[in-house]
C-alpha cells in the first residue's frame, strides 16, 4: 500500500516536470517564434508575466503537494495502525477459531460418543418394551387368575362362615292336651284342645365352627303372623342387625359334639287353628324353619 502512495507521488512529480517541460519549450518556441518575427520585447515581457505566473502557480502547485504529502502521511500514518488493529482482529479472531475448532472437536467426539450411547439405550429400549409386552401379557393372564381366585376365595369365605354356623337337625313338634286322662293326651293336632307345645331338635355344627357358649332363640308365630308370646328383650338380625322380641331363649355349650335342645310352650289360652310358623335363630343366624298345623 505504501509502495502504491510512493508510486503514485511520483507519477504526479513526473507529471509536473513533463508539465513544465512543455510549457518551457512552449516558451522558447513562443521566443524563436517573435525574435524571427520582431516582437521579441513584448514577447520578453509577456513571457516574464506568465514566468510569474507560473512560478506563482508552481509555488502554490509545491505548497499543495506539500500539503498533499501530510495528509498522504497522516492517511498513512492512520492506515498503517488500522493495519495493526486489523492484524490484532485476525490474530484474535483465529485464535478464537483455533479454540472453536478444538471445541467443535471435542464436540463432535462427545457427539458421537453420545449417538453411540443413544443407539445402545434404544436397543435396550426396545428389548426393555418387549419384555414389558411380555410381562404385561402374563400380568394380565395373572390378574385374570387372581380375579377368578379372589372370587372363588369370595365364595369360600361365604361358604365357610354359612359352614361356621350351627345347624338345627330333626326338628320336632309335640302338642300336649292335659283335660282327659283317657284321651291321647299327645300329638294333638286340634288347636282347640293344645295346652303345651313341646319343640325338640338336635344343634350341631362342622370343624369350622367355634367351641362356646350359644344362644339358641324360639320364635313362634300365629296363624295371623304376630309373634307368640313375645320377651321384653330383644336380639340382634345378624345379617341386618334389626333387634327383634322372641318368643322363648337358652344357653348351649357346644364343644362339636350335637347338643340336644328341648323348648316347653304353655298355651294359657286356647289357639287358632292354622298354621304356625317357627323359627330357630343361632347367635342371630336363622338355623332352621317350620310349620306346626292346627286344625
Amino acid at each position: 500500500m505504501n509502495a502504491s502512495r510512493e508510486q503514485q507521488q511520483k507519477t504526479m512529480l513526473i507529471g509536473l516536470i513533463v508539465l513544465a517541460a512543455v510549457l518551457l519549450l512552449s516558451i522558447i518556441g513562443n521566443i524563436v517564434y517573435m525574435s524571427r518575427s520582431g516582437r521579441l520585447s513584448d514577447e520578453k515581457d509577456k513571457l516574464t508575466a506568465e514566468k510569474e505566473v507560473l512560478q506563482n502557480e508552481k509555488t502554490i502547485l509545491n505548497e499543495t503537494i506539500v500539503i498533499k504529502d501530510g495528509v498522504i502521511e497522516e492517511q498513512q500514518e492512520m492506515l498503517e495502525i488500522q493495519a495493526e488493529e486489523h492484524e490484532t482482529i485476525v490474530r484474535e479472531k483465529d485464535t478464537r477459531i483455533a479454540q472453536l475448532n478444538r471445541r467443535i472437536s471435542a464436540h463432535a467426539n462427545d457427539l458421537k460418543e453420545q449417538q453411540d450411547a443413544n443407539k445402545k439405550l434404544l436397543a435396550e429400549k426396545e428389548e426393555w418394551v418387549g419384555k414389558y409386552g411380555i410381562l404385561t401379557g402374563e400380568y394380565d393372564k395373572m390378574k385374570q387368575e387372581l380375579d377368578a381366585l379372589a372370587s372363588t376365595h369370595e365364595q369360600l369365605q361365604g361358604k365357610a362362615k354359612i359352614a361356621e354356623q350351627l345347624k338345627v337337625y330333626n326338628l320336632c313338634v309335640l302338642n300336649k292336651w292335659e283335660r282327659w286322662l283317657c284321651a291321647d293326651r299327645y300329638n294333638v293336632s286340634q288347636a282347640r284342645r293344645v295346652d303345651h307345645s313341646y319343640i325338640h331338635f338336635e344343634v350341631d355344627g362342622t370343624i369350622f365352627t367355634q367351641a362356646g357358649t350359644k344362644d339358641v332363640y324360639l320364635l313362634v308365630y300365629n296363624p295371623a303372623g304376630a309373634l307368640m308370646y313375645p320377651s321384653s328383650n330383644l336380639f340382634a338380625i345378624h345379617e341386618t342387625g334389626e333387634e327383634i322380641p322372641y318368643t322363648i331363649k337358652t344357653s348351649i355349650e357346644y364343644a362339636h359334639q350335637p347338643v340336644h335342645v328341648e323348648f316347653n310352650i304353655i298355651h294359657p289360652d286356647r289357639l287358632q287353628s292354622g298354621i304356625y310358623n317357627i323359627e330357630v335363630y343361632i347367635d342371630g343366624h336363622l338355623s332352621r324353619t317350620s310349620e306346626m298345623i292346627l286344625e
